[in-house]
């Protein structure tokens, strides 16, 4: 059933559930100690439950062969399975510029005791698409993290549009398909937003009620762009000084989450040197800067989003950035 993980995800005794999202680590084998301390910096200051490696998680043109994947996934997850902390992954752009069969990329990330992703198979664009419920002292699900693959670049442009055309009927949205003059390094296929659909609405069924959800993806939806220009309307906190950079198109991905009303929060990186949260037409709206320091960003800036919920009250969550710079 697509929602068994390979570990079971529960709130902790205290009626907490931490989940630490960390992106833009873009690494390889041949990386700078300070991201591997990073990393380790915000396992120890974070205390998650759960993390999520937000896509660019490695620096796709240095890795060269399955060999170095394995080498750069081996270095980085350790601190994870030391610890023994379930961890969940997303594709950014520069994780499919890897020249590797997506499949065997996926697998490789799968087979490591403490990873909970698991890939939505053939029939859905992209490859790291899931779900992972939260259950609390009950045992019953509380929360719902979901994971998107934003793909790569402007590769899927064409066949998104043929898709609108040919199913765009299916969902309960109205779908824009002209092109985003302010972004072209990702894209969501009309199957993912089917996938979420369907997927939500049995999750529903299963537990009776609609769950409080979470959202990560790497390249973010046009929304935060609106948030962004408008910042003394919607942004709460943090930095907004670098340019949007978004998706090729408008997938329709946040019109579909006001749709279904589930999930509360979106979380994305790709853009090093933003972090703000903000919130716009009732979802929270946050950027998680980077955490490699071997890519661009601002060295204060570097670090991750840890988010707390509490079993009572799933959508009354905090959110905060932690920082790594000399630490």
């Amino acid at each position: 059933m697509k929602f068994n993980t390979k570990h079971k995800l529960k709130f902790r005794p205290d009626g907490t559930f931490r989940v630490l999202m960390m992106s833009d680590l873009q690494e390889s084998p041949q990386y700078d100690p300070r991201s591997l301390r990073s990393v380790e910096v915000l396992l120890e200051e974070g205390d998650p439950d759960l993390v999520i490696l937000g896509g660019d998680n490695c620096n796709g043109p240095e890795i060269n062969s399955e060999e170095d994947l394995k080498a750069f996934l081996n270095i980085f997850t350790e601190p994870l399975e030391k610890r023994g902390v379930p961890w969940a992954h997303i594709f950014g752009n520069h994780d499919h510029h890897v020249v590797m069969d997506l499949d065997k990329h996926q697998a490789l990330y799968e087979a490591f005791p403490m990873c909970v992703s698991s890939h939505t198979g053939a029939d859905v664009d992209g490859k790291t698409n899931f779900v992972l419920p939260i259950y609390n002292k009950n045992d019953e699900i509380a929360l719902a993290v979901w994971g998107l693959d934003t793909n790569c670049d402007m590769e899927h442009q064409e066949r998104w549009i043929e898709q609108c055309r040919i199913y765009s009927s299916t969902l309960p949205i109205e779908i824009n398909t002209e092109t985003n003059p302010v972004g072209y390094w990702g894209m969501l296929g009309i199957s993912q937003l089917q996938w979420y659909l369907s997927t939500s609405i049995e999750l529903e069924k299963l537990a009776g009620k609609k769950v409080p959800s979470i959202m990560c993806m790497h390249v973010p939806p046009y929304e935060f762009r609106l948030a962004q220009d408008n910042p003394s309307e919607y942004v709460i906190d943090g930095h907004i000084d670098e340019e949007f950079n978004g998706m090729a198109l408008d997938p329709g991905i946040f019109k579909l989450l006001l749709h279904r009303g589930d999930v509360k929060a979106i979380c994305c990186g790709h853009t090093h040197r933003n972090d703000f949260s903000a919130q716009y037409s009732g979802i929270k709206l946050f950027w998680d800067a980077c955490c490699g320091y071997r890519c661009y960003g601002v060295d204060e800036r570097r670090g991750g989003r840890l988010f707390i919920f509490n079993e009572e009250a799933p959508t009354e969550f905090k959110s905060c950035m932690l920082r790594t710079l000399g630490k």
